[in-house]
């Protein structure tokens, strides 16, 4: 008897730790046209379904990179990007959609400047805010518009500690991004 509750407790914790490795890695990451260097360590939550990554959990850190079309709507403002639109202009948009949203309390925009990402011409936001419960986050938002589509990456995590910890390995995540020549190609490579 006590073999076999040993046989199950093993199964068990074996099943427990494939499980967790499972979701520990960057399977299932949406299909792209861009490329990035995703430092080891990090991984995509499974039931996400963003190309969106972390390292200790979402509500610690994480990067999120997003490509729009520049004609949809915001969810909470309603504006929209333009091809012509200078990139502060398009921060000035960005600013209000987040300052819109309910779920943020307490915004402010510590820096507003321009940006190179790729080799085009964007713009930077660095913002804290909190959430419902009272947790301070920090944000480190990228953005350039290029032809019909409005490109971000961005990096939140928990003022406290997270934040300060993790900014590099989005430094390198930021340098590594490229728009993929040949939409085909929209890989994501490992350090």
């Amino acid at each position: 008897m006590k073999t076999i509750l040993a046989i199950l407790v093993s199964l068990f914790l074996i099943a427990g730790c494939a499980s967790v490795a499972q979701e520990r890695s960057l399977k299932n990451l949406p299909v792209s046209d861009f490329l990035v260097e995703i430092p080891a360590g990090w991984w995509k939550p499974k039931h996400i379904d963003k190309y969106l990554f972390t390292k200790d959990g979402v509500f610690l850190q994480y990067v999120l990179i997003q490509q729009r079309p520049i004609d949809r709507p915001f969810r909470y403002t309603k504006k929209k990007l333009n091809k012509g639109m200078l990139p502060q202009e398009a921060s000035g948009i960005i600013i209000d959609e987040i300052a819109s949203d309910r779920r943020i309390y307490k915004f402010n925009v510590i820096e507003n400047a321009p940006a190179i990402i790729d080799g085009r011409d964007g713009f930077k936001i660095l913002f804290a805010y909190k959430d419902k419960k009272g947790s301070a986050f920090k944000t480190l938002y990228y953005g350039f518009i290029m032809g019909d589509s409005f490109y971000n990456l961005r990096y939140n995590a928990a003022m406290r500690y997270y934040f300060d910890k993790d900014i590099e390995a989005f430094e390198q995540i930021l340098s590594s991004f490229k728009v993929a020549k040949d939409k085909a190609n929209g890989l994501i490579t490992r350090k």
